[in-house]
């Protein structure tokens, strides 16, 4: 009798210890509210340019995991995959473009801020860079300011992509004065500019 009342308080003990460990301090197991947004103001308007730009072609998804769109080569050890995996884990891209018939990925965009303001990367991952390359896939990074046209960026990603960029419709222009025109290698450092490569 004695030991069951002793075993009986010892559970119950470890039943208020374990849900301790759940709880925050008001009792509350899940301490949570809604954000106002899924994006940051940055991210909502890139997200908008992008669908202007390119959402015609590609499928845009935000916030991928890089885990999600790559995956280990065949043959690795298990040590080896472990470690690939792990070091892969918490890696997450900015935007995926995806194609809209075949469901493919085409391309991972990220968006790059000197300054490193609202959290986005400021140096280049090299890991991210290396797991996209070896895995075929083009990184785009794109630096965040105001003021991109939904032109500037489809040329950008095209370039980057091997494309050619979209003929755009010519202005009407008076005869007298002659249009500016880049030439090839400064059209290339136009979109190069753009698409940090």
């Amino acid at each position: 009798m004695e030991f069951a009342l002793l075993s009986i308080l010892v559970l119950v003990v470890g039943a208020s210890v374990v849900a301790s460990k759940f709880t925050d301090d008001g009792g509350n197991p899940y301490p949570f509210t809604r954000k106002q947004s899924v994006f940051t103001q940055v991210e909502s308007a890139f997200l908008n340019l992008l669908e202007r730009a390119v959402g015609d072609q590609y499928k845009i998804v935000s916030r991928v995991k890089l885990i999600d769109i790559i995956d280990c080569k065949k043959g690795l050890s298990v040590k080896a995959k472990r470690a690939a995996i792990a070091k892969a884990k918490n890696k997450q891209l900015d935007f995926v473009l995806i194609d809209k018939e075949k469901l493919t990925i085409v391309a991972a965009v990220d968006l790059v801020n000197n300054a490193n303001k609202d959290g986005h990367k400021a140096q280049r991952d090299w890991f991210v860079n290396g797991a996209l390359e070896a895995a075929g896939i083009p990184h785009i990074r794109m630096k965040v300011k105001s003021g991109y046209r939904p032109s500037e960026v489809r040329d950008a990603i095209m370039f980057k992509l091997g494309k050619p960029a979209a003929q755009a419709p010519r202005p009407t222009r008076n005869r007298a004065t002659k249009p500016a025109v880049l030439s090839p290698s400064q059209a290339k450092a136009h979109s190069t500019a753009l698409a940090e490569i």
